[in-house]
């Protein structure tokens, strides 16, 4: 950002509050401000102009980068020989969530998305849950469904069971899925 585009705003406001003062003090002795329709003009075009100035030499906004696209070219596919023996490498987790329920089992809420260029089915979730430092158990479930090429399978309370002990954080992975 420039000096300009920084200290334009502010010396518009500046202007444009000493404008507004005028409206109900004039001074007789400035011929702009004289008298207060005078002063009430000056004011408008103080405030006007300025605000046409700044939107004018405000920065251009960039447009956001576009997204990474799940739905790749196949040569950037990943080979399928390596999807077979490990799908679990080829699903991302997002927007995980965990949450206990009223018998203290943890509820696991979020998304896997499929990276690779076959189905993948049932991917086992393991959470790892601690307090602090202290660890406070793993505990892992299947997750039933199959999840399309460039495609996302949405979880909601999928019962993971209960830790070993309290928890208030949780990190989680895909440790086990089939490819079909």
């Amino acid at each position: 950002m420039g000096f300009v585009t920084a200290a334009l705003p502010v010396l518009w406001l500046i202007a444009s509050v000493a404008a507004f003062v005028f409206v109900f003090r004039p001074r007789p002795g400035w011929s702009v401000v004289a008298t207060p329709a005078r002063a009430l003009a000056t004011f408008l075009a103080v405030f006007l102009g300025g605000a046409v100035l700044v939107a004018v030499t405000r920065p251009k906004e960039e447009a956001p980068p576009p997204a990474p696209s799940l739905a790749r070219s196949a040569r950037a596919l990943p080979d399928p020989a390596q999807v077979r023996a490990h799908p679990e490498r080829f699903v991302v987790l997002d927007g995980v969530k965990a949450n206990r329920n009223a018998a203290g089992d943890v509820l696991l809420t979020g998304g896997a998305t499929n990276v690779s260029g076959l189905l993948i089915a049932d991917p086992r979730l393991s959470c790892r849950m601690t307090k602090g430092r202290a660890a406070a158990g793993t505990v892992s479930a299947v997750v039933q469904g199959t999840i399309p090429v460039g495609g996302k399978l949405i979880f909601a309370a999928i019962n993971l069971g209960q830790a070993a002990g309290p928890w208030d954080r949780w990190t989680c992975q895909v440790v086990e899925a089939r490819a079909l």
